[in-house]
């Protein structure tokens, strides 16, 4: 469950959408690859890149 202060966030910065659902897919290629259905290198590398997007999104100003 999300905080408030992250729907605010979202809600001043659309693009955080995109992130979050960006790392629920990337985790989801590595429960799969877990269990053999998925991709775990391609998870991790979902989740580090739309990690650092995201955190490009909250440190640029305005």
């Amino acid at each position: 469950m999300l905080t408030r202060r992250w729907k605010t966030l979202e809600r001043q910065r659309p693009q955080l959408r995109f992130v979050k659902w960006g790392e629920v897919v990337g985790a989801l290629f590595v429960v799969g690859g877990l269990v053999g259905v998925g991709s775990v290198v391609f998870g991790i590398i979902l989740m580090l890149a739309f990690g650092l997007w995201g955190y490009s999104i909250l440190n640029r100003e305005g």
